[in-house]
Order: C-alpha cells, then structure tokens, then sequence
C-alpha cells in the first residue's frame, strides 16, 4: 500500500493541516452542540417544567448527582400534596448527594441553603429544585427529608456539601476534568437562562424561545465561519499536494529510462502523472474533509448521547464491529477493482491519443469503422470493471443502513420500556434517536469516503510505482569527459529489448576515429537506429562496452557524456513555443548573433524572414503551420548552435525537399568537419559523402568499406544501393 506516502505530501503543510483539524473539530462540536439547543426549545414550548425547570434538573444531576422525579401538572391536580417536596428518583455512585446519606425514594420537603436562612414551613417542588441547583459555595446545605422505611415515615435533616468549582482540586485529573466540565456548563446554563424569567407566562416562553433561536443562530455562524476555513484550507493543501507530486514525478520522468517508456508506452505514463494524480488529490481532498468531518461529527454525536444515556448508546454502539468488517472487506474488493479500472483509462487514453494522432491515415484507408470497433471494446472493458466497482459501491450502503436499522429497533424497544417505567423522559429518549441516527448517518457517509480512499490508494499504486521506477544509472565518482580526441569503440554488443526474446545487437565491434563521418545502412530492422541510441546512453548493451578515448561510457556523468551530441532523428521533435526557442534549445546561453547564424547555415532564416513574427513566430503543437523540411532545417539548426563533437543524424534528410537536401548538404559536409558523425540515411548523396560506410544485417556488422569497395564486395550494399540509395 502507497496511501501513507501521500502524507509526505501533506504534511510538510503542517500548519495548514493544524488550522484545517482544529476546523474540524469545532464545526464537529458545533454540529453536535446544535442538536442538544432542541431539548430546552422542547422544553420551553412545549414541556411543563419550561426551561429553568429542565436546567435546574440537569444542574441537580450534574452538581450533586441527584435524579429527581418532577411531578406533571395533572398528577398535581389530583394529589395537591405533590406539589410540596421532591422525591429522589435515583442517585449517582459516588456524587454528593450520595455521600450525603440520601438514598432513592427519599423526599426532600425543604431545603435551607444557609444558616441564616429563613425557614419555610411549606416549600414547593419547584423552589426545592431551584435551592438545590442553585446553591453553591463552602460549607454545607442543610436537607430536610422524609423516609419510607416499611411502612413507617420519618422526618430527618441531612447535611450535604455546596458544590463549588474547586471541590475536585485534589483529586484524580479524569474526575477533576470531569467535575470541571459539569461545573463550568451547568454555571453558564444558569447564567444564560437567566435573562428569561422564572415565570410561566406566555412573555417568559417568548422570551426563551427568542434567547434559545439566537443561541443556534450564534453557533450556527461560528459552524459557517470554521466550515469556510476547513474547506479553504483543505482545498489549498490538496491543489499544493498535487503540484508538489505531479512536479516530482515529471522531474522523475526526464530521468528515467528510456526503456521504461519503450515497454510500457507513454500514453500509460500520462495516464499516471495526470488522471492518478488527479484521483489521489480527490483522495486527500475527502480525506481532509469528509473523512475527517464525518467521523468527528460521529464521536461528538456519540459522545453527546453518551452523556446524556451511556446504557441505550454503548448498545447503539454493538453494531460498530459489523461496521468495521463491511469497510475491510468491501474496501479491499473496491481497491482491486480501482486498479483495473485506471488501467483501462490508461488503455483508453493511448488509444484515443493514438487515433487522433493518425486521423489521415485512418482516413484514407477508410478505417473509421475499424478503429471505432478497437476503441470500443477497450470501453467496454473499462465498462466491466466500472460495473463492477459500482456494484461494490452501491452495496456498501444499503448494508450499513440494515445495521444500523438493527441497532435502532433494539433502542426503541428499550426505550419505549424505560419510558412506561418514568425512567427516562420522552424529550431526552428522542433526542438520543437523532443524535445516534445523525451518527449513524455520518458513518454512513464515511463509507462513502471509504470507497473513495480505496479508489486513491489504487492511483496511489500507480503514481508512485512510476515514481519508483529507476532512473538512468550513473556510478558513484563518475568521470568527466570531454570532447573526443581519439577514437569511439563499440565493443563486443549484445542489446535486447524490454520484453524482447531476441536480442537486436549481436557481437557488434566497430571503431571509429575521431573527426570520422560513418553512414549506417542495411534493412529494416537491422539495427541501425538501435546502434547510434547506446551511444548517448539512451540504452545500456546486455554485454560489451562503449568506450570514448578509452573510457567506458557507463564511467562517464551522463551529463558530460551528452553534452558532446547533438542528434536529429527520424521523428521530428519541435516544441510548442516560438522558433527562437526552439533552435536555442541547443544552447540556452546562445545569443541571438548565434541563433540567426545557426539558422542561416541550416537554411532556416531564408523563410524566417518573411514571417511577420521572425523568430519569434510560434511552432504549434506537433509542428503544425511549418512544413516537414522546415522543421527538419530548425531541428538541424538547433544541432549546429550546439556546437557538439559527436554529430547523429538517423535519416536526418528524409523529410528535406530536394532543393534544400543539395543547400543542407553543403552545409552537413562542413559542420561535419573536425566532428565524429554517424548517418543513417537512405539518400545516395549522403551516404556517398561518408568516409567510411558500415552495412549492418540482423544486428551484425556485414561489411565496412567506401562506396566504391562495397560496391564490389558486399552484395547486400550493392542490393541497397541499387533499391534503395539511388531511388531515394
């Protein structure tokens, strides 16, 4: 798996990523925190206790442990005695009120905050569960209570400490943090809640409604604000990620093996450095959002329903197991099927390409239908394995939600119980149904995101099986060489092919002497092009050695080494850009004396001239607005600004008219002068001018000699000769 090498893209943007992470919590915490602002706008519109009655209550259980049973207002009507003292419900372990000495069922008739206190003879419900939340400080508060004890009834005061923000100081930091938490949210509940009055007329209801809408208006901007920064930042760091990799793997590329491509094609290359790359960034992209976002927004739903009922949540949380072995199971089967299809894209893409490429050709051979047929049935193949990841994908979710339907069927069976028994009010049992279904919809979604992970870490492979891929070899202290003084000797070659069973070069010895013009002939696919493509080390001989003045040029730098060619080959090669540029390709450090004079030997300047933009006229992609011999003088020209001492010309004059080849000639014989130059060409004229000719026939040299010698000794020559150099 590559998926945690993306991250070395990432993570140098560390400050980026903090602020994006911190983004995200906080819009997960906001998100969480809007849902809990629908339990006091319940209570305020709807429920009898109203919103100073719901924060009084959660303060109690928060601040001293206590759960009380608040009667409703029809239990009052018939037994007005409810309407005096508060029983105790349940206690929490451990809290104050526990240590304390209440116990459940107790009923609390009057509550004496302080020792001076006035003492009511009568206290009503409501103004017990005012004093008990509202009490605070050091000391005690003094309880008086009434106790079932088998049918007997006793009257008793209880002493129970004030709770105050540092009462946990001294103890453990997880129940320290936790006292914290409870004081600091039940004190600002209180705070807030009192900007609405304690009364229960329609104005206070208003008014609570008003003060809960601006709450969720606040909370819902800060959620909007960091929602903007998250997506902001997340999306400059992929856009950077991205850049970062696609830069790294062309700077790789222009090192790699020429062989690579040979074996594997370019157009799967591009596929790699553009449609991978473009898949991994879609990756980071979920990941520094939707895959961070939704899983936050799941624990902080989870968490909320955790306080407020961890028994129904904990048996929510039964079904996250089967969560965990759907994502594993179907994640590796959407990885696999990810892989196959960026291939087919692959495939698809060299195809177009080549099709478009040679639109004449197909053209005028009538081959339309024919190359349709080929394209689609690479489409269809990708088709199949698209269906097939779609199928996957599409299953995914329907599975999680029968999971998920499973664990919310069991909750309301257990809710709907704990409700006939007053053990939970219907508000809080209903807002943890939407909190865990929020959740569960969110873990819903990350299964989405998980797909798309999958889909990133099959372009992963790719991309960074590319970028893994070696680049050319050069020895530790290789050698700088300089121009060649000597000779050139190929000694004993054996070259194969990548994915070739034969080899093309067969024990090929041949010397050249320094300053010496050498035309290759021979059929094709004898291995003329392949001979003259070792020597600037765009191949490695399986066997045998090439050497400059003695030095073997797997000894050399790969850059001195080059710096002494200049090749134009078969295949034209210009580049977009103004003509200027492209003859200066040869030395970038040219001026523009040099450039106009290059041009001028290589009869470019003559038809420069009359352009409106000279030299600054622009080559269009593959060469387009430029005949085949203008190019081929501008890449001439561009070879003789170079100034090398080793010349390669692989049919240099294939594309020239005859008018210019007899001008170009002139102009070969010279730059070829004090130069060691191998030709390839078919035309009589070049091969003639030669000072030595060699013939090759199934990767073997089959005769050197001049013209006039082969001519007499070689019968393969003179079958070229006759066939092909004199036609041409």
């Amino acid at each position: 798996m590559h998926l945690g090498r993306i991250w070395t893209y990432v993570l140098p943007q560390w400050p980026r990523v903090l602020i994006l992470l911190i983004s995200v919590v906080i819009v997960s915490f906001f998100f969480a925190f809007t849902f809990l602002a629908a339990i006091p706008l319940m209570k305020v519109m709807i429920a009898e206790e109203g919103l100073h009655g719901w924060i009084d209550r959660k303060s109690c259980e928060w601040r001293y442990g206590i759960s009380f049973d608040v009667p409703e207002n029809a239990e009052i009507i018939n037994n007005q005695e409810l309407m005096y003292g508060l029983r105790i419900k349940k206690l929490e372990k451990k809290g104050l009120a526990e240590k304390a000495g209440l116990k459940a069922n107790d009923i609390i008739i009057s509550v004496i905050a302080d020792a001076n206190a006035q003492i009511e003879e009568k206290q009503t419900y409501s103004s017990i569960l005012e004093k008990v939340a509202t009490t605070s400080g050091t000391g005690s508060m003094a309880l008086n209570i009434k106790r079932m004890s088998g049918t007997e009834v006793s009257e008793q005061q209880i002493m129970m400490l004030k709770a105050n923000a540092g009462l946990y100081d001294k103890a453990k930091f997880g129940d320290r943090a936790r006292w914290w938490g409870k004081w600091v949210l039940s004190e600002k509940a209180e705070k807030i809640s009192n900007v609405v009055p304690r009364n229960d007329t329609k104005e206070a209801k208003i008014q609570g409604v008003k003060l809960v809408i601006y709450g969720i208006a606040i909370i819902t901007l800060i959620r909007c604000f960091f929602t903007f920064i998250q997506k902001y930042y997340g999306a400059k760091v992929v856009q950077i990620a991205t850049a970062n990799l696609r830069e790294e793997l062309f700077s790789h590329s222009m090192n790699m093996n020429v062989a690579y491509f040979t074996a594997f094609g370019t157009s799967d290359s591009i596929s790699r450095m553009i449609s991978d790359v473009n898949g991994i960034g879609k990756g980071i992209k979920v990941f520094l959002g939707k895959d961070l976002q939704e899983p936050m927004k799941a624990i902080f739903l989870v968490g909320t329903a955790l306080m407020m009922n961890y028994q129904l949540t904990l048996l929510f949380m039964l079904s996250a197991p089967a969560v965990l072995i759907v994502f594993s199971a179907f994640g590796k089967k959407i990885r696999k099927y990810s892989r196959r299809t960026l291939q087919g894209h692959a495939s698809l893409l060299g195809k177009l390409q080549e099709a478009i490429t040679s639109l004449r050709v197909i053209k005028v051979y009538n081959r339309q239908n024919y190359e349709t047929n080929l394209y689609t049935r690479i489409s269809r193949g990708q088709l199949k394995q698209t269906l097939r990841l779609a199928k996957v994908d599409a299953a995914t979710r329907p599975l999680l939600d029968f999971l998920g339907m499973l664990a919310m069927t069991v909750m309301l069976f257990i809710g709907i119980r704990w409700m006939a028994n007053n053990d939970m009010d219907a508000a809080t049992f209903f807002l943890i149904l939407i909190l865990l279904g929020t959740a569960a919809e969110s873990v819903r979604k990350t299964s989405d995101v998980w797909n798309q992970i999958q889909d990133c870490n099959a372009a992963a492979d790719r991309v960074f099986q590319l970028l893994d891929s070696d680049v050319e070899y050069e020895k530790l202290n290789s050698v700088e060489i300089g121009p060649i003084k000597n000779k050139v000797e190929f000694q004993k070659i054996v070259f194969t092919y990548p994915k070739y069973a034969e080899p093309t070069l067969r024990d090929l010895s041949l010397t050249v002497k320094a300053g010496e013009t050498v035309a290759v002939v021979g059929p094709n696919g004898s291995g003329k092009t392949t001979l003259i493509n070792l020597v600037p080390r765009f191949y490695n001989p399986d066997s045998g050695a090439i050497l400059m003045d003695g030095v073997n040029i797997k000894d050399c730098t790969l850059k001195s080494l080059r710096n002494q060619i200049a090749m134009v080959t078969q295949d034209v090669i210009t580049f977009n850009d103004t003509i200027e540029a492209n003859i200066r390709y040869g030395n970038l450090d040219a001026t523009m004396d040099e450039v106009i004079t290059a041009a001028k030997q290589a009869y470019v300047h003559e038809f420069i001239e009359p352009l409106p933009n000279g030299y600054k006229t622009v080559i269009g992609e593959h060469g387009t607005g430029f005949s085949g011999g203008q190019l081929q003088r501008i890449v001439i020209a561009r070879a003789i600004l170079k100034n090398p001492s080793i010349l390669i010309f692989d049919e240099a004059m294939s594309q020239v008219d005859a008018d210019s080849e007899a001008k170009i000639q002139k102009v070969l014989e010279q730059i070829m002068k004090g130069r060691t130059s191998f030709v390839i060409a078919h035309r009589f004229s070049t091969v003639v001018s030669a000072d030595r000719i060699v013939v090759m026939n199934h990767g073997r040299i089959a005769a050197q000699g001049t013209h006039e010698e082969l001519v007499k000794n070689c019968s393969l020559y003179k079958s070229l000769y006759e066939t092909q150099l004199i036609g041409s």
